[in-house]
């Protein structure tokens, strides 16, 4: 009896010390679509904008606005990227089932002459870029013969962008486009953006700034957390069974006050500056509803609201998302249905379902 006791008085005292060694479980924060009780607003106006302000970093900026979204493949043939050590944001974008994905940077403070490697869109690749009314950059689509609702051309028509003016198939365009050593085909299409930017400028094509608000808030009344792990499943988790190329983990770096990304690859680095990770001022895992065609996922549902896990500063904030329509801009809002206040710099957008698996330490 008193060997019993002795083994449970044991493991009473490390579970109490666990915690303190630093040692605990990772905590999962439950997958969410909808932020049921925050008090949304009925309208969020858009920002003015800063003089002398980026309206996408936050940070100091004279220019002229004309960003340029890029499709950038995420396979591990593909890593490290180039280029993206200039993007001000960069989403992570379901690609087709069981959880793959793609990235979709938008450059604006930085356009540079060589990006990559890109691949292919699918019709939520659109929205995004249209939500910013950024021209477009891909390398392809699905073919010409598939249905309506996964059609890319039918949706860039949709939007009205058009094709060499906002929309730009990289396929078959040597003007702007070159293959790269050092990597395999098809993971190796480099693309000068800057060409771009100035084709969609002289072709007319206006550009108008809806800017995120930036400040150096105070966080301390939510919980601190040092890292948290992202794990994509599809349209159904299974233990085990998660997408290990679309993989994050976000590390806050409490001397920078920004994020690190760890891929399955490894820091999420430039190629042209490998000693030096890329930093996130603000990380936002975006939840809506997925739904599919084949084995192409859809977003049907970018509109509305929706549940929305936002780090910043090392702090997690239960807060949520709103758009009004696709052509409107997407709206982060804290706990409290207030417009959310970023950390001046990059961001880094996770667009994902409920099953996707985000666990903190």
């Amino acid at each position: 009896m008193r060997t019993i006791r002795n083994i449970l008085v044991a493991a009473l005292l490390m579970a109490l010390l666990l915690p303190l060694l630093g040692l605990a479980e990772p905590m999962l924060i439950p997958g969410e679509l909808k932020r049921e009780g925050l008090p949304f607003q009925t309208a969020y106006p858009d920002n003015p904008v800063i003089p002398g302000q980026s309206g996408t970093t936050g940070l100091p900026f004279e220019g002229v606005f004309a960003p340029v979204v890029l499709v950038i493949d995420n396979s591990p043939e593909a890593h490290p990227h180039w280029g993206v050590m200039d993007a001000d944001l960069i989403y992570q974008v379901p690609n087709a089932g069981l959880g793959a994905t793609k990235l979709l940077a938008l450059f604006s403070d930085r356009v540079p002459v060589a990006a990559g490697g890109s691949r292919s869109a699918r019709t939520p690749f659109v929205d995004v870029a249209r939500e910013w009314g950024a021209a477009f950059a891909f390398a392809g689509h699905p073919g010409d013969d598939t249905n309506k609702r996964i059609s890319v051309p039918d949706k860039l028509r949709d939007a009205g962008m058009k094709f060499n003016r906002r929309s730009f198939n990289l396929l078959g365009n040597y003007d702007y486009i070159e293959r790269v050593r050092g990597y395999v085909s098809p993971h190796n299409l480099s693309v000068n953006l800057k060409a771009i930017q100035d084709i969609a400028l002289k072709s007319g094509e206006t550009f108008t700034q809806r800017p995120f608000l930036f400040d150096e808030m105070d966080l301390s009344a939510y919980p601190a957390y040092k890292s948290l792990e992202v794990r994509h499943y599809g349209m159904t988790y299974r233990k085990g069974a998660d997408k290990e190329e679309s993989y994050n983990k976000f590390i806050f770096d409490s001397t920078a006050q920004a994020y690190v990304n760890e891929t399955m690859t490894g820091s999420y680095v430039d190629r042209d500056a490998p000693d030096s990770p890329i930093l996130f001022a603000n990380i936002i895992i975006q939840r809506t509803r997925f739904s599919n065609s084949g084995q192409y996922v859809l977003l049907d549902h970018l509109t509305g609201n929706g549940a929305a896990d936002i780090f910043i500063g090392g702090h997690y904030i239960r807060g949520g998302w709103q758009r009004d329509t696709l052509d409107s801009r997407t709206v982060f809002v804290d706990d409290k249905g207030q417009e959310l206040v970023l950390r001046p710099g990059k961001t880094y957008i996770i667009i994902t379902n409920e099953v996707t698996r985000v666990t903190t330490e």
